[in-house]
C-alpha cells in the first residue's frame, strides 16, 4: 500500500485534485490518502499557509499531491522546498510518437536548482 498526502489547496487545485484522484482510483494499485491543508484558505483559517501538521503528513507519506495555492503560493512552495530538502527540479523533455512539433527524437532532462 502507498500512502499519499493529498493537498488540494486553493482555486483550481481542488478540481485538478479530484481529477487526479479519479485517475489514481482507476489503477490496480492500493493507495491510502491522507488529506491536508495548505494555501490561502488554510492561512485564513489557521494563520499559517503551510502548517506543521501538513508537513508531518507529507513526511509520513510515500508521495504528496499538491494542487495549487493562491496568493500564498510562494510561501508554501519555498517552505516545502526548505523543509523537505527539495533542491532539484527535474524537467524531462521527450518527443512522443504521433505528436507533431518543431523537433522529433528529443529525449533529455533539464536539471535546475530550486534554492
Amino acid at each position: 500500500m502507498y500512502k499519499i498526502a493529498v493537498i488540494p489547496g486553493d482555486g483550481v487545485g481542488k478540481e485538478v485534485m479530484d481529477a487526479a484522484l479519479h485517475i489514481l482510483n482507476g489503477l490496480d494499485l492500493d493507495f491510502e490518502y491522507e488529506f491536508a491543508e495548505a494555501g490561502d484558505e488554510c492561512a485564513e483559517k489557521t494563520g499559517d499557509s503551510l502548517p506543521d501538521e501538513t508537513l508531518q503528513i507529507i513526511k509520513d507519506s510515500d508521495a504528496c499531491l499538491f494542487g495549487a495555492a493562491g496568493e500564498t503560493a510562494a510561501d508554501v512552495i519555498v517552505k516545502l522546498r526548505r523543509e523537505l530538502d527539495l533542491f532539484v527540479n527535474l524537467r524531462p523533455v521527450k518527443s512522443l510518437p504521433g505528436v507533431g512539433g518543431l523537433f522529433s527524437g528529443l529525449d533529455f532532462v533539464i536539471v535546475r536548482e530550486n534554492t
